[in-house]
């Protein structure tokens, strides 16, 4: 069987050779992120985190071409279905993202390739971490792209997402939402408090020894993700749990985290 390396290589050589087969010019760079790169990839589980930056504006770009595009590459790879995401972003809207209206246009677990709209400066996590740990498969580095972005505006970042996720309706959410609501107040939750920024594994272990008593929940989080929501969360003991722990920690975030930010998607 070959290994996920070797399958990732294979998903990524035609990832990429579709992309500058729609945008050909228009293409200024694609660049890795996310657990592949920064460590806490698991596979079979992990998506794959990306970002396509283009001369034009999003709105002056195939983008009917490119939701053809990334429905063809799963057909060819079907074992990687929601487990993909890539972001396509203008450069000229990016250098300026705190500012810029956007658009962005997106594929992501879970969602089909659509045009967003929103700020792009609610995408601040990841353009930081585009920024500092994104590794350029094709185009210049990041940082000549993404202008600085300061710790602070990250820590900022990361609470505003935890304030998001927990403003959401999780009393019907799915049990891989739930345990993806959980994973993700145990990352920003050790963001904003212990000022690291870590895998969603070290994440739940320094919340696991942090807050012992939530031990079991953070677990269940954990192997509800390996089986891709097919296991756990499927309790109303479980699922209650998850609301709750989610509220307490968002509560907590809120307290110590000091202004600024934005949101991290996928």
């Amino acid at each position: 069987m070959a290994s996920e390396n070797s399958t990732v290589d294979v998903l990524l050589e035609d990832l990429l050779a579709s992309i500058k087969a729609v945008l050909g010019e228009e293409l200024v760079g694609i660049y890795l992120y996310g657990s592949y790169v920064s460590g806490g990839f698991d596979p079979g589980v992990s998506d794959l985190d990306l970002v396509a930056v283009t001369a034009a504006a999003v709105d002056g770009i195939d983008l009917a071409g490119l939701e053809r595009m990334h429905a063809d590459v799963v057909d060819r790879h079907p074992e990687w279905t929601d487990r993909v995401e890539v972001v396509y972003v203008g450069s000229s809207a990016l250098r300026s993202f705190r500012t810029s209206p956007g658009p962005l246009a997106v594929t992501s677990p879970g969602e089909p390739f659509h045009r967003r709209g929103e700020p792009l400066v609610d995408w601040l996590q990841n353009w930081y971490l585009i920024r500092e740990t994104g590794v350029a498969l094709v185009g210049p580095p990041a940082a000549t792209l993404v202008p600085p972005i300061a710790w602070n505006e990250f820590v900022g970042a990361a609470a505003r997402y935890a304030a998001e996720v927990s403003s959401r309706s999780l009393t019907t959410a799915s049990p891989g939402s739930l345990a993806y609501s959980v994973l993700t107040m145990c990352r920003a939750s050790m963001t904003v408090a212990a000022q690291q920024h870590g895998s969603k594994q070290e994440a739940a272990a320094w919340a696991r020894e942090r807050l012992p008593e939530w031990a079991w929940l953070i677990d269940a989080a954990l192997a509800c993700r390996v089986a891709r929501g097919a296991v756990g969360f499927d309790d109303e003991r479980t699922r209650a749990a998850a609301v709750a722990f989610v509220g307490i920690l968002a509560a907590e975030i809120q307290r110590q985290a000091t202004p600024s930010g934005g949101r991290e998607r996928g």
